[in-house]
């Protein structure tokens, strides 16, 4: 089953990789940039969820997941998704994650 926050492990994989992440990152002044904000940083350069891909929505009323399609990125860390009733819903990368076949 996938992680809980994808996106979060895109972000710190990516930020081991990109310079000037690594750059920022190694500065004596500074140390680690907090997780947060490399999130914003990744989600500002990458869409991990583009339109029409199927993900797995967290659910607000009780624990679990539903599946859901993507319909468009709203805003930096929103995405508009559409549940399989044909019900639209706002949701942050903390809400989502790639389709699992064993969603619920």
């Amino acid at each position: 089953m996938p992680e809980a926050n994808y996106v979060a492990g895109l972000a710190l994989r990516w930020a081991r990789v990109d310079p000037m992440e690594q750059w920022v990152n190694a500065a004596p002044e500074g140390g680690a940039t907090p997780l947060a904000e490399t999130i914003g940083e990744y989600l500002g350069s990458h869409n991990p969820f583009p339109d029409g891909t199927r993900v797995e929505v967290l659910r607000r009323d009780d624990p679990g997941w539903d599946p859901a399609t993507v319909i468009e990125r709203t805003a930096v860390d929103e995405w508009t998704v559409e549940f399989d009733d044909g019900e639209r819903a706002w949701r942050d990368h903390h809400e989502l994650r790639p389709d699992s076949p064993t969603a619920g």
